[in-house]
């Protein structure tokens, strides 16, 4: 629905269920987007910039959360993404549409993912019952998801 390009090459298949889901914040656009369609725009901007730029296959991120109510598909529940080095197929990587670094997403942004989008996936057997939640921070050199988004995923079940 967001207007997608085909993935390039052939994709890399997870084993599920995963263990870990990475969180994330894409920084840019540093505005949270607040429509369907400026959230399909910066959807799209992204997946150029993680296939043009970058090189890779496809938008990084398995999703991305927009503040307009979606969780937006990007490689999904069944291929490896490139999303957190070392770690792609560990678990998914979900990143919210902004920069949060001094203000966290509002609380409906936040419970999609917390409250629907994970015990969807447990439910679903693509996530194991027993999941941990990471801020990207955590696997690597950055300040990914932001301050702000970091403190809040600190209080979600399965935070280690």
């Amino acid at each position: 629905m967001w207007g997608a390009r085909p993935y390039r090459g052939t994709p890399k298949p997870l084993s599920l269920p995963l263990g870990s889901v990475y969180i994330h914040h894409t920084f840019s656009p540093g505005a949270p987007c607040r429509s369907f369609a400026a959230c399909a725009r910066a959807m799209r901007a992204m997946q150029r910039f993680h296939q043009d730029t970058r090189g890779w296959d496809d938008i990084g991120y398995s999703f991305v959360v927009g503040s307009d109510g979606y969780v937006y598909q990007g490689r999904g529940w069944h291929w490896v993404g490139a999303h957190t080095k070392g770690y792609n197929s560990r678990g998914y990587g979900v990143g919210y549409i902004g920069d949060f670094s001094a203000a966290p997403p509002d609380a409906d942004t936040i419970a999609l993912v917390r409250d629907e989008l994970l015990p969807c996936a447990v439910r679903a057997g693509r996530l194991r019952h027993n999941y941990t939640v990471r801020g990207h921070r955590q696997m690597g050199h950055t300040d990914c998801p932001g301050e702000s988004l970091f403190r809040e995923i600190e209080t979600w079940r399965g935070f280690v």
